[in-house]
């Protein structure tokens, strides 16, 4: 059965609390703000439309949801922050009456796709008209609580503040997640009405569906750290370390072996095989994937780039927008700028640079070495000191080394030159002119000893 599934994502609220006089979605939770995580999460339900509830610093959010350029995204603007009922109140008349409307906290990072899903299937499971989320956390401070009648049937939800103490024991808390028929919450959302405290509670709506007759459904969460509220700054701590955590459990899960989840920074895009050993301080980025049995020891930085199989990451290695075959040695001291294409069992070494090349099977660079702008072949030697001499103040060009060139130590490759097949340069040679199959080149200066030469001594 296809489901179509209309988002309300509330983010209007700003961190009062935390007193970063910032919107609360745009905080970042270990280098991907609140906003970021969310909007993964929920775009992997394939939503016809997401609406964004913005207010405190609206523009921070916008231009954020904006340059993530994620499809089917609406904004509605909450001027004054009159409660989560008001919020919803700004965004329903965009709602699509046949869909069913998911609404969720922006400040609820780590709900994941797979709880979301389960709240679907039990929503038409069951044929609800309106499902929510509990759980039951070690401390209940600050959730609504759940009332239930003596048959355990949903009645209402009271927040913190109207609580009283009987009401404070209860465990089981409102977690922030809720679906509903769009038709219903169009047909009821008017009917929630301004409380003591000047504000319009969503959760009021429980109790106004009960009391027209309707059945309110719950979805227990087990992993209740899975909708962990950013209010003050002790959530917001307790959310770094909850990040690194999930991190580390998926690596498990995964047979990836994760030497120190403190150290480990990982975007939402990565995607990282089984049987991988990653040491410490390494940072992926981006749309980075990182194929099986792949050993990273340890101080890397890759971003956007595919590292093939059985590849070797040294430490102090940095790759950006590059795509690695398999059983490639890269490191220690390497820098990838972004453009390459290093094939099958080629070795990279220490303090080499490579930029927009493509360096054929087989091949090293074993250190030292600048490479730029390059076609490179198939069992290539390229000796310490290289350096392709790619840019003449104006213009970028092309070097060409076809297959088992050996290039001698310290050698300036002038472009535009072809090193054609078998051709050798003499260690120390700077050649700008191409160099035919199986040839020698030699560009030196020819020696001279002056004798009795004594340096000028030193004041």
């Amino acid at each position: 059965m296809t489901i179509k599934v209309n988002i309300v994502l509330l983010c209007a609220g700003k961190s009062s609390r935390l007193k970063f006089n910032l919107p609360k979605v745009i905080l970042p939770i270990n280098g991907k703000t609140l906003l970021e995580r969310s909007l993964f999460n929920l775009h992997q339900l394939n939503p016809s439309k997401i609406i964004i509830v913005a207010g405190f610093k609206k523009e921070l959010v916008v231009n954020l949801a904006e340059k993530l350029d994620y499809k089917n995204i609406e904004f509605v603007i909450q001027k004054n922050q009159l409660g989560t009922g008001d919020a919803v109140k700004k965004a329903y008349k965009k709602l699509e009456d046949d869909s069913v409307s998911l609404i969720i906290n922006g400040d609820t990072p780590f709900v994941d796709v797979e709880t979301i899903r389960q709240a679907l299937s039990q929503y038409y499971k069951n044929k609800s008209v309106f499902t929510i989320a509990t759980s039951t956390p070690v401390s209940p401070f600050g959730y609504g609580r759940i009332l239930r009648d003596n048959d355990g049937q949903i009645l209402d939800i009271v927040e913190e503040r109207d609580c009283n103490n009987e009401q404070r024991l209860i465990k089981e808390v409102n977690s922030g997640l809720y679906l509903v028929s769009t038709q219903h919450l169009k047909t009821f959302i008017k009917k929630i009405k301004k409380n003591k405290n000047s504000e319009y509670y969503l959760t009021d709506l429980v109790n106004i569906f009960v009391r027209n007759g309707m059945r309110v459904d719950s979805l227990p969460i087990k992993d209740e750290r899975k909708f962990i509220n950013i209010n003050t700054f002790d959530d917001y701590r307790k959310a770094h370390e909850l990040d690194k955590m999930f991190t580390y459990e998926e690596c498990i899960k995964n047979n990836i072996f994760l030497v120190d989840p403190n150290t480990f920074q990982k975007d939402l895009e990565v995607k990282i095989s089984k049987n991988v050993f990653i040491g410490p301080n390494v940072i992926l980025k981006g749309k980075t994937e990182i194929k099986e049995d792949v050993r990273i020891e340890g101080s890397a930085f890759i971003s956007n780039s595919i590292i093939g199989r059985n590849t070797l990451v040294k430490p102090f290695t940095s790759i950006e927008d590059s795509k690695i075959a398999s059983e490639v040695q890269i490191g220690p001291f390497s820098n990838l700028r972004p453009g390459n294409q290093v094939n099958s069992k080629v070795k990279i070494g220490n303090f080499v640079e490579i930029k927009k090349s493509n360096i054929g099977k087989e091949s090293k660079i074993p250190h030292l070495s600048y490479v730029g702008d390059t076609e490179m072949g198939s069992r290539v030697n390229v000796g310490a000191g290289t350096i392709t001499c790619n840019y003449d103040g104006f213009n970028k060009h092309k070097t060409i080394i076809e297959d088992n060139v050996f290039i001698g130590s310290d050698t300036m490759l002038i472009a535009p030159i072809t090193l054609a097949k078998g051709s050798t340069t003499a260690a120390g040679s700077v050649l700008n002119s191409d160099i035919p199959e199986e040839t020698l080149a030699v560009s030196r200066i020819k020696e001279k000893h002056i004798s009795n030469w004594k340096r000028k001594p030193k004041k």
